[in-house]
């Protein structure tokens, strides 16, 4: 089991050690990434190569030199040069375990530049565009990871990212429209999505030769997945309720939409927690992560289970909603455990003010920022983690004012 800690200090006290990992992380992506890499980088070559054989062909010819095809040799000799793979080294500490050390050099001369933060981060080897998709636009979380996107892409300078998403968390198909139409638009060199449909999300990838990555949730046949392992996230949070309520002690936990990939792999998280402390597990139902709904859905619980111990819930909306119903009930002083999931600023507040008990802080600045590198680095012709886990943080009434300064610092310089 990974122990969940936050990414730490990035930027100047914000990205440092974020771009550290982001941009250090070394492992084989599988087959069918190596033949892409193989096709970029011969069709890499081939230009170097022209371009050298050019150059070194009026060069020879204006001094009398050597023979058009001594210069052809040396064209194709520096072309194999730049070709050479790329790789760098990191210890992955928000898993808690050392990854292997990759060293090589990637084509170029110049393959760093100094980011706002005074670090050196990887340099693109070409003014890249690219895409990424969302969920949606239309929530506090995905504000941070654009903040996050959009830094990377002030660090690096040459790259340009264009970020969409659908009208909401529920919307399927607009967000498949909108995947597609990036895919098959011609116009970019990487695109990374965090699925409402990972199956649909398949499909596109398994017909394009463009770099296709996840973020926030994965898909199999993304290259990589950036983002939180919510199943081990999600257990580190219900290991700190069962701590509180102790065992046999009733629970019951609120999924956001049925069937969705996130959210069952953050019910088995709180159910492994929960069993392994022995407390009972009442009640499993679903909000679709809508605060209103988690109302109505609790209001039902508390009737049904009148000592209920504690609600483990799948998003900070649902865990505010189920704050409202506990109220409502004038149940608010019989101790019921709530915990939220994702560590938005609301989130964070409710638990200042005792409106929830904690919430399990995903790094969604983390997820944009290594987002953007790791395309970089598929696109410089480097290998990356099949997966780069961004980390995540129990938040309580002992580290929350601490944690909500650092998320309106995203937000701040955005």
């Amino acid at each position: 089991m990974q122990t969940c800690i936050y990414s730490g200090t990035m930027m100047s006290s914000k990205r440092t050690e974020m771009q550290e990992s982001s941009l250090n992380s070394c492992v084989s992506w599988g087959v069918c990434n190596k033949k892409r890499r193989r096709y970029r980088m011969k069709k890499r070559n081939a230009i170097v190569a022209m371009a050298l054989a050019g150059a070194m062909a009026v060069g020879l010819a204006a001094c009398g030199g050597t023979s058009a095809s001594s210069g052809s040799a040396a064209a194709d000799e520096a072309a194999s040069e730049s070709s050479t793979a790329a790789a760098s080294s990191s210890t992955q500490e928000e898993t808690g375990t050392e990854a292997e050390t990759v060293t090589s050099s990637s084509a170029g001369a110049d393959q760093s530049v100094t980011a706002s933060s005074g670090k050196e981060v990887t340099k693109a080897n070409g003014d890249y565009n690219m895409a990424v998709v969302l969920k949606t636009t239309a929530s506090e979380y995905w504000t941070y990871v654009i903040a996050g996107i959009r830094d990377a892409e002030k660090d690096l300078g040459n790259v340009k990212v264009e970020i969409q998403g659908a009208s909401g968390d529920t919307a399927f198909d607009e967000q498949l429209n909108i995947v597609e139409t990036v895919v098959n638009s011609g116009k970019y060199d990487a695109v990374a999505v965090a699925p409402l449909q990972a199956d649909a999300v398949n499909k596109i990838a398994e017909g394009t030769d463009i770099p296709m990555l996840a973020i926030d949730t994965n898909y199999d046949k993304a290259l990589s997945f950036i983002g939180t392992a919510h199943e081990d996230a999600a257990y580190q949070g219900g290991k700190y309720v069962a701590e509180k309520v102790g065992k046999g002690a009733k629970v019951a936990i609120l999924g956001n939409i049925q069937g969705e990939a996130t959210s069952e792999s953050r019910i088995s998280g709180y159910k492994k927690a929960m069993e392994e402390a022995g407390c009972e597990i009442v009640s499993t139902q679903y909000t679709d992560g809508l605060g209103d709904k988690a109302v109505t859905t609790m209001d039902g619980i508390l009737q049904t289970y009148p000592d209920l111990d504690a609600v483990l819930c799948c998003n900070d909306d649902t865990a505010l909603g189920v704050s409202r119903s506990i109220q409502s009930a004038g149940r608010q002083g019989d101790g019921i455990i709530v915990c939220g999931f994702d560590g938005i600023s609301s989130g964070v507040k409710a638990v200042i003010d005792g409106s929830i008990s904690c919430t399990v802080a995903q790094d969604p600045y983390n997820m944009g920022y290594q987002c953007v590198m790791s395309m970089v680095d598929v696109l410089n012709g480097n290998t990356i983690d099949k997966f780069i886990d961004t980390g995540c943080k129990v938040i309580t009434p002992d580290n929350a004012k601490d944690y909500l300064s650092k998320l309106d610092s995203y937000t701040a310089e955005n």
